[in-house]
């Protein structure tokens, strides 16, 4: 698989980008920069570490997720590295739902991710997880209390698009076997 790392967790925030992406790097211990770019739906921050980046942004414009509709916040953590012997989707899901479970956790904050369960014809089939602190923890409990519960849980499936060079190259041969005959 020729694929880079992409863990992506989003969350819910009322505090602004500036603030909320300051806890954030804060909890993942790694100090970020502000920039701007379209594709991250305008301004964000960014910090890079031990072999991978992170980026932190705005759940709109360009970079709005309609399955993390609820959501303010997203956070993509991506690979520096690939391998082709390296199949990255077996790590994605567990790293997921790490950051996924450590940002509720540190920053009192519900927080959602996607993890691929299946890839077929058709599309992809993904398990939609929401995570938030668990309200009753203290410190002083034992290790086996939940530090964090799964709110939601939910099979999202996101088919294919279609490729339009695609449908255009099986229409201009639909027309030439139509005109041989």
């Amino acid at each position: 698989m020729l694929l880079e790392l992409d863990v992506a967790v989003f969350l819910k925030s009322s505090d602004d980008l500036d603030r909320t992406a300051e806890r954030v790097f804060g909890v993942l211990g790694s100090a970020s920069q502000r920039g701007s770019d379209p594709e991250w739906g305008g301004d964000h921050y960014a910090a890079s570490g031990l072999g991978f980046r992170a980026i932190f942004f705005s759940n709109s414009g360009n970079a709005f997720d309609p399955e993390f509709e609820g959501y303010q916040y997203g956070l993509e953590i991506l690979s520096n590295f690939w391998c082709v012997e390296l199949d990255t989707v077996d790590l994605e899901g567990p790293l997921s739902e790490y950051y996924a479970r450590e940002i509720a956790f540190e920053l009192n904050a519900e927080t959602a991710t996607m993890i691929l369960l299946e890839t077929n014809e058709e599309g992809e089939t993904f398990e939609f997880r929401a995570f938030r602190r668990n309200p009753q923890y203290r410190v002083d409990q034992s290790p086996t209390t939940p530090k964090v519960f799964v709110i939601e849980e939910r099979e999202v499936v996101i088919p294919f698009e279609e490729d339009d060079d695609e449908g255009a190259w099986e229409e201009a041969d639909a027309e030439g076997e139509e005109s041989e005959v």
